[in-house]
Parts: structure tokens; C-alpha cells; sequence
């Protein structure tokens, strides 16, 4: 029979059979369906075979809300970052997102806007959800957030390293290789612009260490890694008058606001000043001129967090994974050697 063109095809089968079904045409209990559905090894194999076979022919298939409800578990992991616009982050959640699919599981995302006590409010609405596991991007509350059921959060870049579960980047050996391009320039009168945090502290630590090295001394200026941080921390170090000719900026976008100021004034990148960023986030190849940039990636590190969080649910502890920084070069500080 046809209705507008489109044949109608009768089914032999019911269609959505529920496990009740399935066991009462199989000549089995609903436990011995569920156990063969979640592959126990105490289902004899014939039994295993009709009742899959009949599953088969009944379009039956098991509710993942159901297996999960039976195993205690909701194959849901908390995603908890800083906020959504960083580009940094969201290579991040992708490659947090696509480990956790190709096991069968998803991420439940929640923002902290850069708030201690908002973290922790949503670190709790993430519980409630039940959720398995959780990652963490840049906490702000570290040791202090909720946990329940013996839950860990694995911490992606903390600013607390005694976290046992962590993914983070080698930051002081970031601004090692910052400095490093910097003099390969011929760069002597420095500057570097951070902001408060561990992080940038590491950072500068590198930077610091490898002028030391070559009894060079710096200027430094503490924002908060906005654009417009990068902006007033360019303005406030040539208003002082000294000598100027190379800047490390602790991220990419204080790095734009400092290429701004310069352009504003009248300066000419590299041949005046060279600029050095952190992070190589988008945004780096997009500025005139293409900023050089230490590149932390954020792929590698999402997917080692979720691996993380997969291990730990498996009972198995693994030791914190340190990322090492690569130079991106561009013109900012001119051709290469």
C-alpha cells in the first residue's frame, strides 16, 4: 500500500521491545538480560546467543540511563573553566570532549568567571548531576573544592602544584625560551608584563633566570592578561624614559594591547621593539605584525586530563604530566637566524 509515493513496509517485529520482552520470549530472568548486555561472564553462551539474537529481532536495546543506573554511574564528567571566550580553553573542551565520546561518555560544562566562590557553587552543581569524574581548568579554589564518593578533580594548569591530579605546562622553562628568543634578537633593555597568579610568577622565574645568565636585569609591569592590561603596561613602561627594546608579555592578549600602544606611538615592530606573547591562541596570527608566541598545547593537555580522568575511574593513579612550551616565531621579533 502507498500513500503520496512513499510504500508502506509492515514490520515483523514490535518496534522498541523492552527488556521484559526480551526475556519472556527468551525464557529468561531481566537480571540474565541485563548481565548479558553488560557482558558478564556468568551467562552460559547459549543462553548468551538466543537472547542476543532475540534482542535482534525485537529492535531491542538496552536504556544507557538504565545500565548506568545498575552500574552506579552516569558516564557524565564535570568540565569546570575560568570562562567560555578564551580560545585557549576551548581547544581545551574539544579534545577533553572527543577523548570522553570515544569512550562512551560526555562532559557536563560549567563556568567559574574567574571566581573562587562561584567554582565552588558550580563544582556542587556538577555533583548533583552525579557526575563520575571531574577536570578542572586553572582552578580557583584548588584544595577547597567539593568532592563526594572518593571523586578527584584532575586539575588542568594549577596554580597549586601539590595537586596529585594534574595536567599542566612547564611555565618557568616558557619564559626561559621567551628570553632566549629575545637575545637571540639582540635584545638587551627588557621589560616583562605578567599578572598576579602562580603562572605568570613561573614565568617570570624562567625569564628572570636566563637573563641573570648573561647579567642582564629587566623592567616588569603586573596586570591581569587583558588587551587593555597590555595597553596601559606598554604606555606606563615607555613613560618612564629608559632604554627600551624587547617585551614578554605573560599572555597573547596583553601582547596585542602591547602592540597597540607601540603602533599608537609610533613605534616599528621588530625594528624598534620586539614582543614576545604566551599561549599561541588564535589570535597570535591574526595581529600585524604576527606575534611570536610560546605555545602551550592546550590540545595535548585536554586530552591527558581526560585520559586522566579516565584512568582515576579506573582505579589506576597516574603522575602528574608536565608539558614542555615551544617557540611559535613570527614577525614580531623579526626573521629567523
Amino acid at each position: 500500500m502507498s500513500e503520496g509515493g512513499i510504500t508502506a513496509v509492515p514490520t515483523t517485529a514490535p518496534r522498541g521491545a523492552g527488556i521484559r520482552e526480551v526475556a519472556r520470549q527468551a525464557g529468561v530472568s531481566t537480571a540474565t538480560v541485563s548481565r548479558v548486555f553488560n557482558n558478564a561472564e556468568s551467562v552460559n553462551p547459549e543462553t548468551r546467543q538466543r537472547v542476543m539474537e532475540l534482542a535482534a529481532s525485537l529492535n531491542y536495546s538496552p536504556s544507557p540511563l538504565g545500565r548506568n543506573l545498575v552500574q552506579g554511574r552516569s558516564s557524565l564528567i564535570g568540565l569546570l573553566v575560568p570562562n567560555l571566550s578564551f580560545p585557549l580553553y576551548g581547544e581545551m573542551i574539544r579534545a577533553v570532549e572527543d577523548v570522553l565520546s570515544a569512550h562512551g561518555m560526555s562532559a557536563l560544562l560549567a563556568s567559574s568567571h574567574d571566581d573562587a566562590a562561584t567554582e565552588t557553587r558550580a563544582a556542587h552543581n556538577l555533583l548533583r548531576h552525579a557526575v563520575d569524574g571531574g577536570i578542572v581548568i586553572n582552578s580557583q579554589a584548588g584544595f577547597s573544592l567539593p568532592t563526594v564518593r572518593g571523586m578527584n578533580w584532575v586539575q588542568v594548569a594549577p596554580e597549586l602544584p601539590n595537586l596529585p591530579h594534574r595536567v599542566e605546562l612547564d611555565n618557568e622553562e616558557g619564559g626561559r625560551v621567551a628570553a632566549r628568543e629575545l637575545l637571540r634578537c639582540g635584545r638587551r633593555d627588557l621589560a616583562y608584563v605578567g599578572a598576579e597568579g602562580r603562572e605568570s610568577a613561573d614565568r617570570e622565574r624562567g625569564f628572570a633566570a636566563e637573563l641573570a645568565q648573561v647579567s642582564l636585569s629587566y623592567r616588569r609591569f603586573v596586570g591581569d592578561y587583558s588587551e587593555a592590561s597590555g595597553l596601559v603596561a606598554a604606555g606606563s613602561l615607555l613613560d618612564q624614559g629608559d632604554p627600551l627594546d624587547g617585551i614578554f608579555a605573560a599572555g597573547d592578549l596583553m601582547a596585542a594591547g602591547v602592540l597597540r600602544t607601540l603602533h599608537l606611538r609610533g613605534l616599528r615592530v621588530p625594528a624598534d621593539m620586539a614582543v614576545v606573547g604566551f599561549d599561541d591562541a588564535v589570535i597570535a596570527s591574526l595581529l600585524y605584525p604576527r606575534l611570536t608566541s610560546i605555545r602551550q598545547p592546550a590540545d595535548l593537555m585536554g586530552q591527558a586530563a581526560a585520559e586522566l580522568v579516565l584512568s582515576l575511574l579506573s582505579g589506576i593513579l597516574r603522575p602528574p604530566q608536565i608539558f614542555a612550551p615551544t617557540l611559535v616565531r613570527r614577525e614580531s621579533t623579526g626573521p629567523p637566524d
